[in-house]
């Protein structure tokens, strides 16, 4: 019989409670608190005598998180959370709990200089990383670089019943396909800059950035579905986060200062203007990005669960594109 995904949340859970009883640690209640519920993630926390341990659970397509996390604190020395135990069999793992969410924190009293400190540890990382991408290829981390980019996208293009399903309609469809050349031209552009392609993250923000209140120490955290592509695009989500959450305008001083720290660690490779022309330049490409992020989870948590969790947001960024390339042509 086909386990419901209630019955896989029990085991796994009693996975984790067995697994934190075996091995010293005391709970503080046999119930754990659920932090998040979705198609393709399902986190809960123990009270435990160690502080909180918080259980993730994913489907078998984005369960190489772990294996992500471990490579990272391992050989990069990067700052992601620490896996106490990993469950092959059930796609789910636990680790230590490493502090709040910086929005929270953010939306009490804003301060610009927190989340700069957050992304030059992230940019950090991916330049660390830049030269041995192929370590994560091997892991099962998607491989997008620029020069594959157009061929995923005219691939992603010939999905025409599941754009079509979420919202797409023929004549868009036609318009996208037209845009293909331009496509292969922005990715050839921003190749000629010499910024090394890295890990990225879809959803870098400050709610994804946790912060120790009492060491200060910051947590980069849900990286099971990083892949492998331009560097920006990470950057450009923690902006358009900005922007959404705190209500930063381009113009102001604080976005300004935050771009800026998105910016600073690449100035070793290019001149700040060359980076914001490649800044520019990858918005675009973003959202064919963001597609295909859209698409893994579609396969990943298949396309009813999807479609009914989140219609029209798969397609949301194609339209996006759309719009975007007809302004600037």
């Amino acid at each position: 019989m086909k386990m419901t995904q209630n019955n896989v949340h029990q085991e796994i859970t009693q996975w984790g409670y067995e697994y934190l009883l075996s091995h010293g640690y005391t709970l503080k209640s046999n119930s754990p608190e659920k932090v998040q519920n979705t198609p393709w993630s399902y986190v809960i926390r123990f009270g435990t005598s160690e502080g909180y341990i918080y259980l993730k659970h994913t489907p078998y397509l984005l369960s190489i998180e772990a294996d992500i996390i471990q490579l990272l604190r391992d050989h990069f020395h990067a700052s992601v959370p620490e896996v106490i135990a990993n469950n092959t069999k059930l796609n789910g793992f636990l680790m230590k709990d490493a502090g709040k969410p910086l929005r929270e924190i953010l939306k009490k009293e804003f301060d610009a200089n927190l989340f700069c400190e957050a992304i030059d540890q992230f940019t950090s990382m991916q330049i660390r990383v830049a030269d041995h991408v192929n370590t994560f290829i091997k892991i099962g981390v998607p491989d997008w670089r620029l020069h594959k980019l157009p061929t995923l996208f005219a691939e992603l293009l010939t999905k025409k019943d599941l754009l079509i399903a979420d919202g797409l309609v023929e004549k868009e469809l036609v318009e996208l396909e037209k845009l293909l050349p331009k496509i292969i031209r922005l990715c050839d552009e921003l190749l000629a800059y010499n910024i090394q392609q890295s890990i990225v993250q879809p959803d870098f923000n400050d709610n994804n950035t946790l912060i120790d209140e009492s060491s200060q120490k910051i947590t980069i955290i849900d990286l099971g579905e990083i892949a492998i592509t331009h560097p920006f695009f990470s950057l450009l989500n923690g902006l358009q986060q900005m922007e959404k959450h705190h209500g930063l305008t381009k113009d102001s001083n604080d976005y300004l200062k935050i771009r800026d720290a998105c910016l600073k660690n690449y100035l070793a490779f290019e001149s700040q203007e060359d980076l914001l022309k490649a800044l520019q330049l990858c918005y675009p490409l973003w959202f064919v990005y963001g597609t295909l992020a859209g698409y893994r989870l579609i396969e990943a948590c298949g396309k009813s669960t999807m479609m009914s969790y989140q219609h029209g947001k798969f397609i949301s960024g194609l339209k996006e594109l759309l719009i975007i390339m007809t302004i600037n042509s």
